[in-house]
């Protein structure tokens, strides 16, 4: 059973994150406004671990390592991203997605 209530979609993007100071690429798996799974390097992190994941040009979110399994980790924010963003990230809407407005919305609210 999941203990998430949260909105979350699935993706497939590729995203920069910093890991304890150490750069990496990954893939964006999954986002919801408090959190995320990403998977695609053997940087070692442990729980608890300071991430900083570029969603776009114009958005970096900090959180932490909530666990690690393998080449995946479930990635719980400092702060929730604004369910716009969320949604921008949707995969029936990658085809069609040309900008990133929706970062913009995200730092004004």
């Amino acid at each position: 059973m999941d203990r998430r209530k949260e909105f979350r979609i699935v993706t497939r993007e590729d995203v920069r994150a910093t890991i304890a100071g150490v750069d990496g690429q990954f893939r964006l798996r999954n986002l919801s406004q408090s959190g995320c799974l990403i998977e695609g390097s053997s940087i070692p992190a442990d729980i608890g671990i300071p991430i900083k994941i570029v969603l776009s040009a114009d958005l970096s979110v900090d959180g932490q390592i909530a666990w690690q399994l393998g080449d995946s980790m479930g990635i719980f924010f400092d702060s929730p991203i604004a369910l716009e963003v969320v949604r921008s990230f949707a995969l029936d809407d990658w085809p069609t997605r040309t900008d990133w407005n929706y970062a913009r919305i995200a730092r004004e609210t």
